[in-house]
């Protein structure tokens, strides 16, 4: 008769040694190690293994600041004369070209679509006043904005929106239209707290404070640019098929016009990858490696 097995009883043997001994450091270390030497052996199909960024996506929150800056360059058509015209929303800008400030009428409004508390558009318009002979042949403008990231990267910075038109015949309308979108030269890292680059750099534009003495920064607009070009984190305007209006089409005479719309999309950040997501990722391609070895 054929026999069954109704129990089982395994064979163990247990060596014990003291803890302070060479056999059990060994024991030890070779338990690391083989937890460890995987991450080092097994790749990646790109030749890294190693997680240094990613990447997410976030809408940035963004607030104007209620500075604006355009210059207007007129040609008169009776004697072929140029001359600039300054307009600003600074006081302390316009007491230092007093020849060439003038005032003009500025509207702002902003536009939250979806009611997240985020404005997703930012719109503009001015009218600046004209002398019956005054023709417009180039025109740049500032718009001066708050820009804040707060869902994994902390980043609070002051941020420039750019425009600008010439031509050979005179304008009496710009419309502008474009997305403020964040420009990184490396990722950025991810704390717990709001940090600004910038914070000890001189203010773009405004007042300035230091050693008992109040002086203006520099109000040119080349020069602004020329700042704010060389920092590595910053958020750059995108412009979208600008239109320009020739003076004698607009219908409103003795005017310059000028409408810029600042869209803020949702964009990605690129940052500097944690620990955990380093371990997480290593862990993850080691036993995604480990088993596609398996089966080759």
């Amino acid at each position: 008769m054929k026999k069954v097995v109704v129990f089982t009883e395994p064979l163990a043997r247990r060596y014990s040694v003291p803890r302070l001994s060479f056999t059990y450091l060994f024991v030890v270390l070779s338990n690391i190690f083989a937890l460890i030497l995987p991450f080092y052996f097994f790749t990646g199909t790109d030749g890294e293994f190693w997680t240094s960024h990613g990447t997410y996506r976030e809408q940035p929150n963004v607030k104007f600041l209620y500075k604006f800056i355009m210059v207007l360059e007129a040609t008169s058509s009776t004697t072929g004369q140029r001359k600039e015209i300054f307009v600003s929303t600074l006081d302390s800008l316009n007491v230092l070209r007093p020849e060439s400030h003038r005032m003009a009428s500025v509207q702002f409004h902003e536009d939250d679509v979806d009611l997240d508390e985020k404005i997703d558009s930012f719109t503009l318009e001015a009218n600046v006043p004209l002398a019956s002979d005054e023709e417009i042949h180039s025109m740049r403008a500032l718009l001066f904005f708050n820009f804040r990231l707060r869902k994994r990267v902390k980043l609070d910075m002051e941020s420039v929106a750019y425009t600008s038109v010439e031509s050979g015949t005179p304008i009496g309308e710009f419309n502008s239209k474009g997305s403020l979108m964040l420009r990184q030269t490396n990722p950025l890292g991810i704390r717990s707290y709001f940090s600004n680059l910038y914070a000890k750099d001189t203010p773009l534009v405004g007042i300035i404070d230091s050693q008992s003495t109040r002086r203006i920064t520099d109000s040119n607009i080349g020069h602004l640019l020329e700042k704010y070009r060389h920092r590595d984190v910053a958020a750059d305007y995108e412009e979208r098929y600008p239109i320009k209006t020739r003076g004698i089409d607009t219908g409103e005479a003795g005017a310059f016009r000028l409408k810029m719309q600042v869209d803020i999309p949702e964009q990605e950040i690129l940052y500097i990858a944690t620990l955990a997501e380093v371990l997480k990722d290593g862990w993850a391609a080691e036993h995604g490696d480990f088993k596609s070895s398996l089966f080759r």
